[in-house]
């Protein structure tokens, strides 16, 4: 019997198979099939993502035949294992194979590996403040240490008061020195969380010094003033100022002597990093006048002058060389500035010419001139003034064109304002009539004011266009195709009333209004419809009317006429808005008056043109007949008959607008 029988057959199997075995009449013989090695497999649990300084920790895996299992790192540069324990080497992947390689029973396993990352590990900086210092001492090292055991570096953030230079500290000037400590990191540390102290660098005791000052003693001006002398005894420059400077004045150690008055000197040290400022030192003297020289003027008439012309400048002079002062004391006639006369006008003019003098020099007597300033001889000028011709109303005229042989602007302005008007050269037509312009020029100081120049024309009423109602006259019916026929209707398109009483021909329409106490109304239109002929209007769309009519009569009191201009299409509807005008105030029952409109545009399919006129007669009410109401003028009842209230209409017409 085999290894393998021994080891895994139960007794009962192991007796029983000897006896087979001997029944077969042989039992030493074993030539059976050896039986193969049973599989296994390996659990491996991870570690997990490491940081680079974590201790070392212990592996485990296990095999499914229970054999031991061997480690073994793939990445040495960032992991090591020897037995079961695994030692981090660096930061990056790190791979770790579990194999066992089985025995007579049990086949190898297959590797298993787990891969894992190794971070950066964190450092920390300590940094141990030098804490406050004295400017001009000694300073120990700084001494900062990182937690990864890598070099720390230092810097100043204040270099005015403190810089660095390795460990090493310099103190610059007093005030608060911030430093800095920071640690970059490698491949295995991250850069460490910069650490900054702060503290105090005070100023080094400072030594006292004085000043000594040697006084000049009191000057006299216009002398020369000894060099100012004065010391430290720090031995540092001492720095002179003049607190007087109205009287003296110092640069350097130089003093100079300004005026008569008291002089004030002050030294001063200001002291530097060794020295403070040393208390301020005066010295105070006078400076005494110094005996006047006298001096003279002498000033040269500039003679008699002539307006307008340029004169010589003007002459003064000193005996002490001083600059003379010139004035004019008549500034009405004559300026002076400088040595430059100016002439104004007409008169006499006095210059006077001073010297105030000096610290050296009296003040001179001032010395005056007077002389005589005359007229230039005016030069005459004349104007000339091209007419603007003969005008139309409403166009544009050309602007006015008038000059002066002196060059000098030209007035213009209308002597007929109701016909034209002038606005500098612009003319401006307002009504027909006669329109006169005149031109002057009032001169000046040199030229005399030129002969006045007019022009008169004529302004003309502008042009009417097309006549759409020719029959205004009541005497024949329309021969021309498009002009109105012979129409006119009284009320409710009874046959017009007319009237012998005509401004021209033979008849006038006729509106007159009984008096039965109650009131009425009369009405008279006409269109081109009631002559049955062809409409010639659309070729006039969009042109404005002009209508215009005679009428003369009254309404009475109680009354009022009025005038409807309308434009209708071919089934008589009313293309634009009815305008309605009263015109009772306009007229007089004895005198023709002609009454204008400015009427709309003609819109698209106008056929016929529509004028209605209606006069109208209050009701009267408890009124008896004879009483058409109280003229407010003198008081006197009106009478009411046909000749109160009756309007007559004559030389309707109605035009184009070109």
């Amino acid at each position: 019997m085999n290894r393998f029988t021994r080891q895994f057959l139960l007794p009962a199997f192991t007796v029983a198979a000897s006896v087979a075995l001997s029944a077969c009449g042989g039992g030493g013989g074993d030539d059976a099939t050896p039986p193969q090695p049973a599989a296994q497999s390996i659990t491996f649990a991870s570690p997990g993502n490491q940081s680079f300084g974590a201790a070392p920790l212990a592996l485990v895996a296990t095999s499914s035949s229970g054999l031991a299992v061997s480690f073994a790192s793939t990445t040495a540069s960032v992991c090591t294992v020897s037995g079961t324990t695994l030692t981090l080497a660096g930061t990056g992947t790190c791979t770790v194979s579990a194999s066992q390689a089985g025995n007579a029973s049990f086949a190898a396993a297959s590797v298993v590996s787990n891969s894992f990352t190794v971070a950066a590990a964190a450092q920390t900086i300590s940094f141990i403040s030098p804490g406050n210092q004295t400017l001009g001492t000694m300073t120990a090292a700084l001494m900062a240490t990182s937690t990864s055991g890598l070099a720390v570096s230092f810097e100043s953030t204040t270099p005015g008061v403190c810089t660095v230079s390795g460990t090493a500290l310099t103190l610059v000037s007093a005030g608060p020195c911030t430093l800095g400590a920071s640690q970059g990191g490698n491949g295995n540390y991250a850069a460490a969380a910069a650490v900054s102290v702060s503290f105090t660098v005070a100023a080094a005791p400072l030594l006292a010094q004085t000043i000594t000052f040697t006084s000049p003693g009191n000057q006299t001006l216009g002398t020369a003033p000894p060099a100012l002398a004065a010391t430290a005894t720090s031995g540092l420059a001492v720095s002179f100022a003049s607190t007087t400077q109205g009287v003296c004045t110092v640069s350097g150690n130089t003093l100079a002597l300004v005026a008569v008055g008291s002089c004030t000197v002050a030294a001063s040290q200001a002291g530097n990093s060794t020295y403070a400022g040393a208390p301020m030192v005066t010295q105070t003297f006078s400076v005494a006048a110094a005996p006047l020289i006298a001096q003279s003027i002498s000033f040269i008439s500039p003679g008699n002058q002539t307006l307008g012309t340029a004169p010589a400048a003007l002459v003064a002079t000193a005996s002490s060389g001083l600059p003379v002062s010139l004035v004019s004391t008549t500034p009405g006639v004559c300026t002076a500035s400088g040595t430059t006369l100016t002439l104004l006008a007409v008169g006499s003019c006095t210059i006077s010419a001073s010297q105030g003098g000096n610290s050296t020099y009296a003040s001179a007597a001032p010395v005056s001139n007077t002389f005589t300033v005359a007229a230039a001889p005016l030069t005459a000028q004349t104007i000339a003034f091209a007419s603007p011709g003969n005008q139309t109303l409403g166009t544009a005229p050309p602007a006015l064109v008038a000059t002066s042989s002196s060059g000098l602007v030209v007035t213009l302005a209308s002597t007929t304002m109701p016909v034209c008007t002038v606005n500098g050269s612009t003319l401006t037509l307002v009504a027909v009539g006669t329109c006169t312009i005149v031109a002057s020029q009032a001169g000046n100081g040199t030229f005399a004011a030129a002969t006045m120049v007019s022009n008169t024309f004529s302004v003309a009423a502008a042009p009417l266009g097309a006549e759409l109602m020719a029959n205004g006259g009541f005497e024949t019916p329309a021969t021309v195709a498009g002009q109105f026929a012979l129409g006119w209707r009284g009320a409710n398109s009874s046959p017009a009333t007319l009237s012998n009483d005509a401004r021209t021909g033979s008849f006038s329409a006729s509106m007159a209004v009984a008096d039965p106490g109650f009131g009425g109304s009369g009405l008279v239109q006409n269109a081109v419809d009631d002559g049955g002929l062809p409409s010639i209007l659309g070729q006039y769309v969009g042109k404005t009317t002009v209508l215009t009519f005679w009428a003369k009569g009254n309404a009475s009191v109680t009354g009022n006429v009025n005038f409807s201009l309308r434009y209708l299409n071919s089934a008589g509807a009313i293309l634009n808005p009815v305008v309605n005008t009263s015109f009772q105030g306009l007229i007089n029952a004895n005198t023709w008056v002609l009454i204008t409109l400015n009427g709309p545009a003609i819109p698209a399919q106008t056929s016929a043109i529509f004028l209605e006129m209606t006069l109208a007669v209050g009701p009267t009410g408890v009124q008896p007949p004879g009483n058409c109401g109280v003229d407010p003028n003198t008081g006197v009842p009106n009478p009411c008959d046909n000749g109160q209230a009756k309007v007559l209409i004559d030389d309707v017409s109605v035009r184009v607008v070109p």
